[in-house]
């Protein structure tokens, strides 16, 4: 029976230092940064650029087209790849109520 990839991307608290967050397969893994992880398994990290687009206009939905990018770290061996089309970003546009 094969087991089951999780989901890459999940950020936890970092027990370090109060009120910063960390990727979760980062803090199970051994190596400094721009030198290189390896994940507990024993294979090497590897990141996927993901980029979220920015909903900051007056419609739903609707922006400028901007977008935020990031690198998502992931396991290959025990992580699914990142979907390299983030969860959008939605920026209250100026002049129009929010709902709350």
């Amino acid at each position: 029976m094969t087991e089951e990839k999780r989901q890459a991307g999940q950020i936890i608290d970092d027990k370090k230092q109060k009120g910063h967050k960390i990727w979760l397969v980062l803090s199970e893994s051994t190596g400094k940064e721009r030198v290189g992880f390896k994940h507990k398994c024993g294979t090497a990290i590897q990141g996927k650029l993901v980029t979220h687009p920015i909903h900051d206009g007056p419609f739903a939905l609707s922006g400028s087209g901007q977008v935020r990018s990031e690198t998502v770290p992931f396991c290959p061996d025990c992580e699914m790849e990142p979907n390299s089309r983030g969860a959008p970003i939605d920026v209250p546009y100026p002049g129009i109520a929010v709902k709350r």
